[in-house]
């Protein structure tokens, strides 16, 4: 299963929150590209909540837990069929 989607985690945040995501996400989506960044660019939020980039978008959540619920719908929102007449839909003949 191809995923179009890369994840960033910031080292600064992984010791202080996001580890146990990083590790999740890894063992669960093995196919999913991974980087992980001294410095995400998105400052101040690395000491305050456990985030991680999703094809540059910061998603952000309360506890680790949050996050990794919120990174894992949008893998199983990315493998699913796309719904006719969405972007994504392409029509098998």
């Amino acid at each position: 299963m191809a995923f179009a989607v890369q994840l960033t985690f910031c080292k600064k945040n992984l010791a202080l929150y996001s580890q146990s995501v990083l590790e999740a996400i890894s063992h669960d989506y093995p196919d999913v590209e991974i980087e992980l960044k001294d410095c995400a660019d998105v400052c101040g939020t690395c000491t305050d909540i456990p985030f991680a980039l999703r094809n540059s978008a910061l998603i952000g959540g309360r506890d680790p837990r949050d996050l990794y619920k919120k990174l894992e719908r949008g893998m199983r929102f990315l493998s699913e069929d796309k719904l006719p007449g969405t972007a994504g839909y392409v029509e098998v003949k």
